[in-house]
């Protein structure tokens, strides 16, 4: 089963429920070698979660209420432990079911009613409710956020009370920041501002009475990226000056010696979206281009961080979004040359220049007179798409075949087939 489910399959959750019935069917023919135990159950289950497959909570799920028949039925070998129960909650968190949130917190409950009857093999944990925190993300239900945030508090209330294995992490904080977001609530970033304040407090709190003054729930690059993301999609009015706030601040605290707050290129790619969402008058915009220009500037003089495939279809959504093509000609000449001396102009990013600069100007660029919304990318100077990978054109309409392959396995095949 573990090599199905590495495997990545698409049917790897398929046969692993599969495998799960032969060994049943075997063990009742007599088999006793074949008899399934709980480890071969969190190994299916974990497969089901990993897997794409429909109705991937439910099959998850209907394993452990198997796990449990036989278990309070007699049979010790299938005891439910704490990681059969996370495993569940996991399929469910990621089961695309609209009710996964509210069949994952059930399960949760399960286990603390386990744990109350003085169960051993199962007790919550951090993963438990970082999971559970996770199934409320991905519900995208309007009250995604505020579900999390009350499992957050729970787990904060248990760290008070001296229960270290309930305890927040930086993943269950992060979690719950991101259930805010898809929540699409109107206080959406006001609340996850507030989770990351409460991390830093915390962190500072926890590294203070930590021997080794570390804290797991101290904040990272990717907490401080999703608060720039939800100042993206905030209707905040100035959300460009928020981003700018919020860039500075990683800078600052990674110059203080804060090592995992270190901005990387994910944090400028959505500084560069936020830039371009900015609304108000012509000046507003205008001050929402200059941020994006000097970023750009930051990331061209920076030795660690290389654009990515993200980086300059966002700066030129910024262009479209903020500048005039012809009053704000000279921004828009200057984000065209650094684009092509990157050497990054793909299929997308070549049809979002062409859809917004003049046919005439790129005609210049290109030193052509054909019409540029007839060209592909394949038309362009090597120079302009050196750095990313072009599909290779077809001609006509021939299939291509892969090279034929010669190796010392097929060579001896054929003097074998020659004699």
């Amino acid at each position: 089963i573990k090599c199905w489910n590495e495997s990545g399959r698409p049917r790897a959750a398929d046969r692993a429920e599969e495998i799960i019935k032969s060994l049943h069917q075997r063990y009742d023919d007599g088999h006793s070698e074949c008899k399934p135990d709980t480890l071969v159950y969190n190994v299916a289950m974990d497969a089901l979660a990993k897997s794409d497959a429909p109705n991937t909570g439910e099959r998850a799920e209907a394993l452990l209420n198997r796990m449990q028949d036989h278990y309070y039925a007699g049979d010790a070998d299938l005891a439910p432990t704490t990681q059969s129960f996370s495993t569940a909650i996991q399929a469910w968190a990621r089961s695309n079911n609209p009710h996964g949130a509210t069949k994952a917190e059930k399960l949760l409950r399960t286990m603390h009613e386990l744990e109350e009857s003085g169960d051993g093999n199962v007790s919550p944990n951090t993963i438990a409710y970082s999971t559970c925190i996770l199934a409320w993300r991905n519900s995208r239900r309007g009250d995604a956020g505020e579900r999390a945030d009350v499992l957050l508090e729970k787990m904060e209330g248990y760290q008070e009370k001296g229960l270290t294995d309930l305890k927040p992490n930086a993943i269950a904080y992060t979690n719950a920041m991101e259930a805010w977001i898809s929540s699409r609530q109107s206080n959406s970033l006001e609340k996850v501002e507030a989770i990351l304040e409460r991390m830093i407090e915390r962190s500072k709190r926890e590294c203070e009475y930590s021997e080794s003054g570390y804290s797991d729930s101290a904040p990272t690059t990717t907490t401080f990226n999703v608060v720039m993301k939800a100042i993206q999609n905030s209707s905040h009015p100035t959300k460009h000056l928020k981003a700018e706030q919020l860039l500075n601040r990683m800078k600052q605290l990674y110059e203080d010696g804060e090592s995992r707050i270190k901005p990387n290129i994910r944090t400028y790619n959505i500084f560069f979206s936020a830039c371009a969402m900015a609304e108000g008058n012509s000046e507003n915009r205008q001050a929402a281009f200059s941020l994006v220009v000097n970023a750009l500037i930051e990331l061209q003089d920076s030795n660690h961080l290389l654009p990515d495939a993200y980086t300059w279809p966002a700066v030129w959504k910024a262009c479209q979004n903020l500048l005039d093509v012809k009053k704000d000609f000279a921004w828009i000449n200057r984000i065209f040359e650094l684009t092509i001396k990157s050497g990054s102009v793909n299929e997308l990013l070549f049809n979002n220049m062409r859809g917004f600069l003049p046919p005439q100007y790129l005609q210049k660029k290109l030193k052509t007179k054909e019409d540029v919304h007839q060209l592909t990318v394949h038309d362009l100077p090597p120079e302009w798409t050196c750095n990313v990978k072009i599909r290779r054109k077809r001609k006509g309409n021939r299939k291509s075949h892969p090279p034929r392959q010669t190796n010392a396995f097929q060579n001896a095949r054929s003097k074998a087939q020659t004699k």
